[in-house]
């Protein structure tokens, strides 16, 4: 499974939709962010997930790197003077490369 086939296909998804791409597989110390982008002032983190089979996708984000995410944020906000941030999951299953996406609430 390549899994950068998948964050690959986030991020071409979500520039399509008029985003700006700053980072593609962002890693700082303890955290790996797959895709990091802005639209205007709202700094914009995506976790990409895969599963071969259907799962719930509110478990597919622990605790610590929900944490991890949470801590870089706010570095990330200022260093491109973004206002807001916002948590996005793209999920895919199977063999299909069209996203579920959820908007994770921090």
């Amino acid at each position: 499974m390549d899994y950068l086939l998948y964050e690959r296909h986030a991020a071409a998804y979500i520039q399509n939709k008029g985003y700006e791409i700053l980072h593609e597989n962002y890693r700082r110390s303890r955290i790996q962010i797959d895709v990091v982008a802005r639209k205007e002032e709202v700094l914009v983190i995506i976790e990409v997930k895969y599963r071969k089979n259907e799962g719930l996708p509110c478990e597919l984000i622990s605790r610590g790197q929900m944490q991890r995410i949470l801590n870089e944020a706010g570095p990330l906000m200022a260093q491109y003077h973004c206002l807001e941030w916002q948590l996005l999951l793209f999920y895919y299953t199977g063999e299909s490369l069209v996203p579920q996406l959820f908007p994770i609430e921090c």
